[in-house]
């Protein structure tokens, strides 16, 4: 059998991975894309980065101006200063989350300092989920290279109620390729001692009465169309791929549109003169010019200089351009505009609005999972700090506050409610409720005391 990466893992532990032959080659596919290494470039066809800047802006829109904290306690103050490691980097963490369907937070303690280990889905294997399709089992390789052999460490994280386990496996081998991420001839299994860097590592960790794993999940929100059974989430541009690689080659046309209408000056080499060694002196600095033919015309006489600017058909290819990168947009969920042309949008006012709708719907979502994982990874804190003694217990508030500008248009939708109030379709007093933070009884007493109008 052909190990594809999974096989050997699957050998060694028992374990069944949850990741199916189809979704492992798409997440593949979205890596790949990210890293511009996909399999459709090559010296012709070069990468528009669309993959990563998709990923970009939508972590952009996620993270930006967020707030996290939590609160109550030493032990609050403590679990929040933990996090400043997410908050430091919390754009470009959520930013491959995005590209890669999701990630996954393990926090470990290292020299009685608690690390966050974010990885990312294509180095995760999950074997097994709970009835509400919440990772509960997952096996977290790490390695080590050393001369010419190659050490694999198996950390197996195997949740179920009141019974956590954790097992540390080690193994050795001279044949270890990895592919993509996936490991290849795992080789044989070794003790931890053997390798100076694990030496200190339990093997086996039993652990009762935690009510969740020892890790959180950031899963990507959107529908998996591509395994309906698993549990893993889908890359922000994976329903845009094939159009990502129609953009990408549609602009190496355009490449070669210039390239091949470039000006130049068709000359018979007759007319260049030559060096003492008979080598054709072209203008200096202008060789690129100048191209050569040895030829004469029909009537016998020397050819002439012939002058090649034949005209370049770029609007037509990057209006197709433009057409493809829309494409991108509407199946990726962003608004027109945000990777194509803003100022060529031949879209009804409907649509447009629709869009924007759209991305909104996508960021919010987001944000829901990502406070999901978060909550999840604040309480493993908890759970870890009260294993290892590392501050004394206490409660804690966890409050996040996300910007709804970016969720909701929020400019005009004051606006059209103002329009409202002026037409008589919306009460004044509800609109200095939404608008103005005050309670109904404050806002109908102003509303009374001002019979004249409304003050916005």
């Amino acid at each position: 059998m052909k190990d594809d990466g999974f096989t050997s893992i699957n050998k060694v532990t028992g374990l069944k991975n949850l990741i199916s032959p189809r979704m492992k080659d798409e997440i593949r596919k979205w890596a790949k894309a990210y890293l511009n290494t996909s399999d459709w470039l090559n010296k012709d066809v070069k990468s528009l980065n669309i993959s990563s800047t998709i990923a970009s802006e939508v972590a952009r829109l996620v993270t930006l101006e967020n707030e996290i904290k939590v609160t109550g306690s030493v032990r609050a103050d403590y679990i929040d200063s933990q996090l400043d490691q997410f908050r430091n980097d919390e754009k470009n963490i959520v930013e491959m989350a995005c590209a890669y369907g999701g990630m996954v937070f393990k926090p470990y303690l290292s020299n009685d300092k608690i690390i966050i280990d974010y990885v990312f889905q294509d180095e995760i294997y999950p074997f097994r989920y709970d009835g509400n399709r919440n990772i509960t089992g997952i096996i977290f390789p790490s390695f080590v290279f050393k001369k010419d052999r190659v050490y694999t460490r198996l950390e197996i994280h195997d949740f179920k109620p009141n019974d956590y386990s954790i097992q540390n496996r080690a193994f050795v081998s001279k044949n270890t390729r990895l592919y993509d991420g996936m490991i290849c001839d795992i080789g044989t299994e070794i003790s931890l001692k053997d390798v100076e860097e694990w030496k200190d590592i339990e093997p086996n960790i039993h652990i009762e009465g935690l009510e969740r794993p020892l890790f959180s999940y950031f899963k990507i929100p959107i529908a998996n169309n591509i395994d309906r059974n698993s549990p893993l989430g889908v890359s922000v541009f994976a329903r845009g791929i094939d159009e990502i690689e129609r953009a990408d080659i549609h602009v190496s046309r355009i490449d070669w549109e210039y390239e091949s209408k470039e000006t130049a000056i068709d000359v018979d080499d007759s007319y260049i003169e030559e060096d003492i060694y008979g080598n054709k002196m072209l203008p200096k600095g202008k060789e690129r010019l100048f191209r050569m033919y040895a030829s004469e015309s029909m009537n016998g006489e020397k050819g002439i200089f012939q002058y090649y600017s034949p005209e370049i058909r770029d609007q037509s290819f990057f209006n197709g351009l433009d057409k493809i990168l829309k494409r991108i947009e509407y199946k990726c969920n962003l608004a027109y505009g945000t990777i194509s042309d803003p100022n060529n949008v031949d879209k009804t006012a409907e649509e447009i609005k629709s869009s924007k709708q759209r991305s909104y719907q996508l960021v919010s979502d987001i944000q829901k999972s990502l406070q999901n994982a978060l909550e999840q990874l604040i309480s493993t804190l908890d759970d870890i700090s009260d294993m290892y003694s590392l501050t004394i217990p206490g409660v804690y508030d966890m409050s996040f506050k996300w910007d709804d500008s970016i969720i909701i248009d929020a400019e005009k939708e004051k606006m059209q409610d103002m329009q409202e109030v002026i037409n008589g379709l919306l009460p004044a007093w509800k609109y200095k409720m939404k608008w103005q933070g005050l309670t109904e009884e404050q806002a109908k007493a102003e509303t009374a005391d001002n019979q004249n109008g409304i003050d916005f």
